[in-house]
């Protein structure tokens, strides 16, 4: 029997980590696996998707999982943007794990999502125990108690190898296997997987390579000047905040800011476009006076 995990996040959260500390923790528990990434725009905060397969058999298929046992939404954001196709191709006995500080029954229920549904605030035990918004390690954590493909101790050896392979230090490593363990520890156990979901039978083949539909794949774009009407304030963890009577009106955040979110204003004071700001805090990081300082966000869904 084959499970298919399929990981929904934003560029910078470590999305294709997480899938990689999965896939190597039901290796290590003996399991056949596969895990491949799907990038889109290659910048932090554009949506990322990932795929495990992982079971006892052999696996013949490849590519986009359009039917997920269990969908990882590491950013609760990309759940009100349809194009990002979170929630597509789940069905009754289905479980999404949420990245997000609000009741599971709330996010199911706003959502309209047909199966289980686990939430837990990964994101402040990330910022809490490694001090930035890195998820990969504990997502991790998450879907494997959850799911109950690995134990423990697979989990742990296979955060240990993978953050070895991308070059952490020893220190980085055992604080990204605490709060693995934390989020490991504060997850509940679902077990649904007593029986195989029902699939669309798979011609006759070595391999299948499905493939998302051009609407998903390859959007159309019929007008012009349409950015400034996308907003971008959910990528954000941190926003920052200017502290106005101490500015020195220097113009580096303005220069600097990737974005072009930042604006003066008739006296030359800078102005946040918190619309488009990405919460990239490069003006907090370049500030001369450091009078920009960086505020967490309210979590998304609560």
């Amino acid at each position: 029997m084959i499970q298919h995990v399929r990981f929904h996040g934003r560029g910078g959260e470590g999305v294709k980590l997480a899938s990689r500390i999965v896939s190597r923790a039901a290796f290590l528990a003996g399991c056949n696996v596969q895990d491949s990434p799907l990038y889109g725009a290659e910048r932090r905060g554009a949506p990322v998707a990932a795929f495990v397969r992982c079971g006892n058999g052999p696996i013949r298929e490849r590519g986009y999982i359009e039917q997920p046992d269990v969908v990882v939404v590491m950013d609760d954001s990309l759940l009100s943007q349809p194009e990002t196709a979170v929630l597509d191709g789940l069905g009754s006995t289905s479980v999404v794990l949420v990245n997000t500080g609000a009741r599971a029954e709330d996010v199911k229920a706003h959502h309209g999502i047909a199966g289980h549904v686990v939430t837990l605030d990964v994101s402040s035990i990330a910022l809490d125990v490694l001090g930035r918004h890195l998820l990969s390690a504990p997502i991790a954590g998450l879907t494997l108690k959850v799911t109950a493909i690995a134990a423990w101790e697979d989990l742990a050896a296979a955060v240990r190898l993978e953050l070895t392979d991308v070059g952490l230090t020893d220190e980085a490593i055992e604080r990204n296997v605490t709060a693995t363990q934390r989020a490991f520890d504060a997850a509940p156990v679902v077990r649904l997987f007593g029986g195989q979901r029902p699939r669309d039978v798979l011609p006759a083949a070595p391999f299948v390579m499905p493939h998302l539909p051009a609407r998903l794949a390859a959007p159309s774009i019929e007008v012009a000047a349409t950015s400034a009407l996308r907003h971008t304030d959910g990528w954000r963890v941190y926003r920052p905040l200017i502290d106005r009577p101490h500015c020195t009106r220097c113009f580096l955040c303005f220069a600097l800011c990737p974005e072009g979110a930042i604006h003066l204003d008739a006296d030359n004071y800078p102005i946040v476009d918190y619309d488009h700001c990405k919460g990239c805090l490069v003006c907090v990081a370049e500030c001369p006076p450091q009078v920009i300082s960086a505020a967490r966000e309210a979590l998304h869904g609560t």
